[in-house]
């Protein structure tokens, strides 16, 4: 029969190896509910609508902005990709009329364009960029997802569409 701090000794020599197997099942079993990521469907910025001027709502300084990147992450679906679409902004502004917090509005239409060139669906959002004190560049991350139907694109711009 074993004493206690022999029992104790290899249960504790046992308790390593057990508890890295342990980690390693669970990091496994999560990568398999992991979606599985493909070719996402064309995402680009509407020629002419990739940047614009806008006035902030505080101090009413003119503040130009533009995409600053355009990524996406897709899961092919039946039908359709369900695609996430990351957008990041740069926002310039003048601060010849003062340095303090600065905050703007803008919009950020999306649309859905088949085979044909024709707009399918279309959605407009509001978002907002903020300038620190002092500083004169904000970067806004976008975060937007849209179901796209196969052999359909997505275009990108600032500002509404018109009616």
């Amino acid at each position: 029969m074993r004493s206690y701090s022999q029992t104790k000794q290899i249960f504790s020599r046992m308790t390593k190896p057990l508890l890295a197997a342990g980690i390693m099942a669970g990091l496994i079993g999560c990568s398999a509910f992991e979606p599985e990521y493909g070719q996402c469907p064309p995402i680009s910025a509407a020629k002419g609508a990739e940047e614009s001027y806008i006035i902030g709502s505080k101090l009413g300084q003119l503040v130009k902005l533009r995409f600053n990147g355009i990524a996406g992450q897709c899961v092919a679906r039946d039908g359709y990709t369900d695609t996430r679409i990351f957008m990041r902004l740069l926002l310039r502004r003048d601060m010849t009329t003062g340095s303090n917090i600065e905050r703007t509005e803008f919009y950020v239409t999306a649309a859905i364009i088949d085979e044909n060139d024709s707009v399918v669906s279309r959605e407009t959002f509001a978002e907002e960029g903020n300038f620190k004190d002092g500083m004169d560049i904000s970067q806004p991350d976008i975060k937007y997802r849209v179901d796209v139907p196969d052999g359909h694109r997505v275009v990108l711009a600032i500002g509404r569409a018109a009616e």
